[in-house]
């Protein structure tokens, strides 16, 4: 077994950016960064062409609103560049608000940036996880943004390994309500929302293939004087970082990318893309 077969994939960390707001300060403009985005690619009807989308966190979009706003992607050049938009509409699932993920069609030209994007093929299935025997306990990682170290030049993706600690067989419940979601043990901070968790098949020699799990929601929170109680009220004042993260599931992004609408935009490319 070679040492880059245990290691965290380079698509993995190349597939992320950082989204913020401008602000103004002291030293002039600055972006804020406050989640992190990533690249999802679905093919085409036409073969050798795709359509890339980015994706986050809903509650990432909702925070930006219809403002404008910058995405921060790395480029070939060994720097970043600062992407301007102003989106009109964000897609959420279509029937579901509770789902906490939100898409829109952007895909970089690959010629000046220097990023992969996670294809739909990897999405972790409920067949997957029935043919590869995908569990409690086995490998996560997340990478994204951590605020404090983002990159003076170039984005510096994080990122933070764990474990499935729960599988989604019942709702769980949130501050969202009551989600469908895996737990993992791994800590969350604010600036990996929206940020892609992905999962490595456990086998018996080597290491398996890895998936895309899901998106990162969040984490629980409990209060500093009640760390110890087994059962918490409302009140989160003082909060102390469980180390349960809460990820959103990767059929749920699938779903969100099926939206009729987006289904309809991309019927229509093919249509053209095959004259």
């Amino acid at each position: 077994m070679k040492v880059s077969d245990i290691r965290v994939p380079d698509e993995v960390r190349k597939c992320v950016a950082f989204i913020g707001l401008p602000t103004q300060s002291l030293e002039g403009a600055r972006v804020q960064f406050i989640g992190t985005v990533f690249f999802v690619l679905l093919p085409s009807r036409k073969e050798g062409t795709s359509y890339v989308y980015i994706v986050t966190a809903r509650h990432v979009a909702d925070k930006i609103g219809n403002r404008q706003f910058r995405i921060r992607i790395n480029s070939k050049d060994g720097l970043s560049k600062l992407v301007e938009g102003k989106l009109e509409k964000w897609f959420t699932h279509p029937t579901d608000a509770s789902v906490d993920v939100a898409v829109y069609p952007y895909a970089p030209p690959l010629e000046t940036y220097d990023y992969k994007a996670v294809h739909v093929n990897t999405f972790l299935t409920g067949e997957i996880i029935q043919q590869k025997e995908i569990g409690v306990g086995d490998e996560v990682f997340v990478t994204g943004l951590f605020a404090h170290a983002a990159g003076s030049q170039r984005n510096l993706p994080i990122v933070r390994t764990g474990n499935i600690a729960m599988m989604p067989d019942e709702v769980i419940p949130t501050d969202s309500g009551n989600i469908e979601a895996y737990l993992i043990e791994a800590r969350s901070i604010g600036g990996l929302s929206g940020s892609p968790v992905f999962v490595r098949q456990t086998v018996a020699l080597g290491i398996g293939g890895f998936y895309l799990l899901g998106l990162m929601h969040g984490h629980w929170e409990i209060p500093t004087d009640r760390k110890n109680d087994s059962l918490m009220g409302n009140d989160l004042h003082g909060k102390v970082n469980m180390g349960i993260a809460i990820v959103i599931p990767a059929k749920k992004i699938l779903e969100v990318l099926n939206h009729p609408e987006l289904v309809e935009m991309r019927r229509m490319q093919d249509e053209t893309l095959l004259k």
